[in-house]
């Protein structure tokens, strides 16, 4: 069934050695669209200026039409930063850092990472290395700046992010977000996901087939808060029955955890049979410091 949405623009900035890391963000986004989009009434648009950007000549210069494109477009920006800072503009130190310092100067939702992780020094460009550590004194300056360890940490920590950033857009001014009646935010953020591991067999004439192991459901919590009693409820879709929950804590409310903090995630084992159905409706519901929260996730088993 159709329903509307707001559509928010999230811009990906960052220079050419984080390749990896970019995609991670828009994997993020992503994501917060398969889970939330239908609760939330909300659409997340990642724009990638390699992937986005449309030819205009004589209008400015490329970074000018960049900025014109996106910079100045999006309702959200990530910057990302690894090694390097990029190549200067005739307004800024970099490509990347214009584009940031625009978004900020007009009151964008803003959220700027740099990596933690081990640098070879025998490939460092040390004037890039220098004018990047420049720039995030300068930035410090304005805010609070993240750092992250790994694509996958930078994954979790965009996707709560993004959280509180499209709350704060949605939901009216600052004061009325502070209001006793605005409706409270969650803190843990929750992602339901089917995982399995794939076993090699070798057949009496050295053919190798694979098949389906340790099936599992993975509830993670990419938040900053935990979710305490915690419970999911499995409806199937499209006909068929729900997996087996080869589970202890599979109980007549559902899948149920009793705590699950922030940044850690918990398995329940699977069966699936020839008559589970191929999608399923989570139903989440939990509880942080006496508030109640819940959220429907879709996910596909096979």
């Amino acid at each position: 069934m159709a329903f509307q949405t707001t559509t928010l623009p999230v811009l990906i900035a960052s220079p050419g050695d984080t390749t990896r890391e970019r995609k991670a963000v828009e994997e993020a986004i992503l994501s917060w669209n398969s889970d939330r989009t239908r609760a939330a009434k909300v659409h997340l648009l990642p724009l990638r200026w390699e992937l986005d950007a449309t030819s205009e000549l004589g209008r400015g210069t490329a970074q000018e039409v960049i900025n014109r494109q996106f910079a100045d477009e999006a309702d959200i920006v990530i910057g990302i930063f690894y090694s390097q800072l990029g190549q200067p503009t005739a307004d800024a130190p970099s490509g990347t850092a214009e584009e940031i310092q625009r978004t900020i100067a007009r009151g964008a939702a803003a959220s700027v990472y740099f990596s933690s992780a081990p640098l070879d020094q025998n490939q460092l460009d040390i004037d890039q290395f220098q004018r990047l550590q420049t720039f995030r004194e300068k930035l410090q300056e304005q805010g609070l700046v993240g750092t992250f360890e790994s694509a996958e940490d930078l994954k979790a920590q965009v996707r709560s992010f993004l959280e509180r950033a499209t709350h704060h857009l949605t939901s009216g001014t600052e004061d009325e977000a502070d209001s006793a009646d605005a409706s409270p935010t969650p803190l843990a953020v929750l992602r339901c996901e089917y995982l399995y591991d794939r076993e090699a067999r070798t057949d009496s004439k050295g053919r190798i087939s694979y098949r389906s192991a340790r099936q599992r459901l993975q509830v993670s919590n990419l938040g900053s808060g935990p979710a305490d009693r915690l419970r999911i409820e499995v409806e199937p879709v499209g006909g068929g029955e729900s997996p087996i929950v080869l589970d202890a804590r599979n109980d007549s409310a559902g899948l149920a955890v009793e705590r699950l903090l922030d940044h850690t995630h918990v398995d329940f084992p699977l069966a699936l049979t020839m008559g589970t159905a191929p999608q399923a409706k989570l139903a989440l519901t939990w509880e942080e410091a006496g508030e109640k929260f819940s959220e429907v996730q879709s996910i596909r088993w096979m």
